[in-house]
């Protein structure tokens, strides 16, 4: 994975500077890809024209006439200039949406420790069996009674803890899972849940494990894990802040930079 060799030199440190530098090299990145999909000829000249357009309004405002005549002019190239970054939003959401997921996964919630019980959730396709016959195993893992089932929903949830601190498996009437931290380093993946289903979430939502199907157990299943609050200019920010301001910091210098017109 390229997040997991970008991040190999931060891999002993706090995790709030890995997040910091693939926030700022995604604001590079982003911009960069901008760049490099978008008629910087043409949004040039166009801004250029609509502060022309901005400036006739100013200096009019006694001819309502003009004023309209110029603000209809501003709107149509308001509509041009849209059109022109459309195509580079386009290409710059997919890579955006990736790193997202990564991110999350790997810096929104605190890891499953062996001091804290951790509540899963477990939901069926069509109704849930009799409590008699569902199945708890783990590998790894304490499971704590008792079952909480929720018919309507089809849902059951119990809690379970974490023997060595890392990761374990669970099996729910055949349908096994990972559960867990992936590595020991700080920026490793934290599983939050799993889906039967072979789908593209996982790609997106890398915290979701590939759950495996054997007998008539649930088919998706997530896990209470705490949301990680970060340190950061005095205050307590989640991780989509920072990464949000960070990378909006450096794609604003990546821009002054590299002269790139937005």
């Amino acid at each position: 994975m390229v997040l997991d060799i970008l991040l190999l030199p931060f891999r002993s440190l706090p995790s709030i500077w890995g997040l910091l530098f693939i926030s700022l090299l995604t604001g590079i990145g982003m911009i960069s890809i901008f760049r490099l999909t978008s008629n910087q000829e043409k949004i040039s000249r166009l801004r250029k024209k609509m502060l022309g357009e901005i400036f006739g309004i100013l200096l009019h405002v006694s001819s309502p006439a003009t004023v309209m005549k110029f603000a209809g002019r501003l709107i149509w190239s308001n509509t041009l200039y849209l059109l022109y970054i459309i195509k580079p939003l386009l290409v710059i959401a997919i890579p955006f949406m990736l790193i997202w997921g990564q991110l999350d996964a790997r810096y929104g919630t605190d890891i499953v420790d062996q001091n804290t019980s951790v509540t899963v959730t477990v939901e069926y396709e069509d109704s849930l069996p009799e409590r008699d016959n569902i199945t708890l195993i783990g590998n790894g893992i304490e499971i704590i009674q008792p079952l909480v089932m929720v018919d309507t929903l089809r849902q059951v949830s119990f809690r379970i803890i974490l023997e060595d601190g890392t990761i374990g498996s669970l099996d729910v009437n055949g349908t096994s899972s990972t559960v867990g931290k992936t590595g020991t380093w700080n920026g490793a993946l934290i599983l939050r849940g799993f889906d039967t289903e072979n789908s593209l979430k996982r790609l997106f939502c890398p915290w979701v494990d590939k759950g495996v199907v054997s007998g008539d157990g649930p088919i998706s299943g997530w896990y209470s894990l705490k949301t990680v609050r970060y340190e950061v200019l005095g205050g307590h920010w989640s991780w989509l802040a920072v990464f949000l301001v960070f990378s909006s910091i450096s794609a604003i210098a990546g821009a002054k930079i590299f002269d790139v017109k937005v």
